[in-house]
């Protein structure tokens, strides 16, 4: 089975006001696109990153896809890295979720079951393409015509930290709180 993780990195990281990329952030000792990289390695055998054209990040140019030209917002980044390369069975992940883990990953991936997705699969690019074309902007609401197995919050508390798919980065405050929990209880 090809399996596709699509790495969403385009993040301007405005609101963090650093003037550097989201994805070049440290977070407990590595970026967090060196983070999301090896996390969703564990669970793909192929790894695009996608962000905007002309954005610098460390990444080899066979695993860049950019945006497309006048995209707006993560929905257009998830068609492209969809459209990139044949896959079987695809997994979409944002570079600001530091906390979650290969395991927790792994997880969430085995709960998609006979839905056609957890989040984005095969299947599910003429949807979400058609839902960008008649000018939706959101992927919650992208990815809710694919009638999606949702994952409540009571399964999601029954992973370690929640998964860690609640915790994003946008502020120094979410940085710091990250960081804190990466770091694991005082001693």
């Amino acid at each position: 089975m090809r399996s596709l993780g699509v790495l969403l990195a385009g993040g301007r990281g405005t609101r963090l006001g650093t003037g550097i990329p989201k994805a070049l952030m440290v977070c407990g000792g590595r970026t967090l696109l060196a983070r999301a990289l090896g996390t969703l390695a564990t669970q793909c055998a192929q790894v695009v990153v996608v962000a905007p054209h002309g954005m610098e990040l460390p990444v080899p140019r066979a695993e860049r896809v950019d945006d497309p030209p006048d995209a707006h917002g993560p929905l257009a980044a998830m068609v492209a890295g969809l459209a990139s390369r044949p896959f079987d069975e695809a997994l979409v992940f944002a570079v600001d979720l530091p906390l979650v883990t290969p395991a927790a990953l792994a997880a969430l991936r085995a709960l998609r079951g006979n839905a056609l997705a957890v989040m984005a699969a095969p299947g599910s690019r003429a949807k979400l393409e058609a839902a960008l074309a008649a000018g939706e902007r959101s992927v919650i609401a992208a990815c809710a015509t694919l009638a999606p197995r949702l994952v409540r919050d009571n399964v999601l508390e029954m992973m370690s930290e929640g998964g860690g798919f609640q915790w994003n980065v946008n502020t120094f405050e979410d940085l710091a709180r990250a960081e804190r929990t990466l770091a694991g209880p005082p001693s």
